[in-house]
C-alpha cells in the first residue's frame, strides 16, 4: 500500500532513531539504578545475637528459617563474639553520634484513665510494632515509658511512630491524633489524646 502522505516518510527515520535512543537510555538508566541499589554482601551472612535478623544482600532481613539454620551452624562451631544489627546496637548502646537523639520517633498517648483501655491500647501498639518488625527488622520500639495517664513510646524509626499512632487512632475511636514532623533531623513527634468523656 503506497504512503498517501509523503511528509511522513521523511520523519520516519528521525522518529525511529529517537525511539531507539529513548529505549537505549531507559535500558541504561534501569541498569545504572540497579547497580547502585544492589550492594555486595561483605563477610557473608550474619545473625543478630539479640533479634535473629539476618544480614545478606547488603542489609538486614527478617528470615526465620535462615536464622534457625545459622543458629544451628553457630552452635556446632566454636562460639564467636556477638553481632548486633544496626537497630539492636542502637537500642543497646545508643546512637553512634553522641549529639543525636536516642530515638527517631516518639508517640505520646495521653488521657489513658481506664486501665483496661490502656492495656488494649498498649497491646495495639505492641502488635503494630511486631508487624512492622516482621516486615523490616529496623523498625523497633526502643522503650515504653508508662507515666500513669500518659505513656511515651520511643521508636528507632520516625515512620514507625506514625504507624503506631495511626493504628491506635483507627482502632480506638474518640481520640485526636496529631503528627509533628521535624524540619531538622530530629525525631518525629506523634501525639494521641483521648478526648474527655462527660458522664
Amino acid at each position: 500500500m503506497p504512503n498517501k502522505n509523503p511528509a511522513k516518510k521523511t520523519f520516519a527515520p528521525a522518529r525511529k532513531a529517537k525511539m531507539q535512543a529513548t529505549k537505549t537510555f531507559v535500558a541504561g538508566a534501569a541498569t545504572d539504578w540497579w547497580d547502585q541499589e544492589k550492594r555486595k554482601p561483605s563477610g557473608g551472612m550474619k545473625l543478630c545475637s539479640r533479634c535473629d535478623a539476618v544480614w545478606y544482600d547488603g542489609h538486614w532481613h527478617t528470615a526465620p528459617n535462615l536464622a534457625a539454620a545459622l543458629k544451628a551452624k553457630r552452635k556446632a562451631s566454636k562460639p564467636s563474639k556477638d553481632v548486633f544489627c544496626d537497630e539492636c546496637r542502637f537500642v543497646v548502646h545508643g546512637h553512634a553520634d553522641a549529639k543525636s537523639a536516642l530515638y527517631e520517633g516518639e508517640l505520646t498517648l495521653d488521657g489513658l484513665i481506664d486501665k483496661g483501655e490502656k492495656a488494649e491500647i498498649l497491646a495495639t501498639v505492641r502488635n503494630a510494632a511486631k508487624r512492622a518488625t516482621r516486615r523490616d527488622p529496623e523498625d523497633r520500639i526502643v522503650a515504653i515509658d508508662d507515666r500513669g495517664e500518659r505513656v511515651v513510646v520511643t521508636t528507632t524509626e520516625n515512620q514507625l511512630a506514625v504507624i503506631l499512632g495511626k493504628a491506635v487512632d483507627s482502632s480506638h475511636k474518640g481520640g485526636k491524633l496529631r503528627i509533628v514532623w521535624s524540619s531538622d533531623d530530629l525525631p518525629a513527634r506523634v501525639h494521641w489524646t483521648r478526648k474527655a468523656t462527660s458522664k
